[in-house]
């Protein structure tokens, strides 16, 4: 459920009411945007440390939510930019964690599929397709104007549909 059709976005919503309701959606979205499922969880409770750190200077829901997702989106790709700034053989050994869910098919399938997508199409399709917001609020979150946001999302959602064989489809 979104926060723009839930009970506390009417209201003035507690810190504790944000987290329950987003914590999940801001960790599978910075997991998606970073290629690290493991990693989007730690990026998750950065971003609600430091909602909690400017939560007096929150005003509703929606600015609650739109930092989260500033936060941990902006996170995961300093991570991006960060690992692979790393010259080579100083980035350490990659850590395979098991994960039954992580490691089932599709699961592998999609997140090849997201990788190459650039850190912005990435962002776009998460944001507006998983995140479910619209575009003028993801370029918002991402600091772009909504027709660039739109731009990445439908060469985005055209290279997914490629790498996942899956028909073609008007993205307006």
């Amino acid at each position: 459920m979104d926060l723009e059709t839930s009970a506390i976005a009417t209201s003035s919503p507690t810190f504790d009411e944000i987290f329950a309701e987003m914590y999940a959606k801001v960790a599978r979205s910075a997991g998606l945007v970073a290629r690290d499922r493991q990693l989007g969880a730690d990026i998750a409770q950065e971003a609600f440390t430091r909602l909690f750190e400017h939560w007096d200077r929150i005003e509703s829901a929606d600015h609650a939510r739109n930092f989260a997702l500033r936060v941990a989106v902006n996170l995961a790709r300093s991570h991006l930019r960060r690992r692979a700034a790393a010259p080579f053989g100083l980035r350490g050994p990659e850590i395979r964690v098991v994960d039954s869910t992580a490691a089932s098919d599709a699961w592998m399938t999609v997140a090849r599929a997201f990788a190459d997508l650039s850190p912005t199409q990435r962002a776009c399709v998460v944001l507006v397709d998983y995140a479910d917001l619209g575009t003028n609020v993801a370029g918002t979150i991402l600091g772009i104007a909504d027709s660039t946001v739109r731009v990445h999302l439908a060469r985005g959602r055209r290279k997914l549909r490629v790498a996942l064989s899956m028909p073609q489809e008007d993205d307006r």
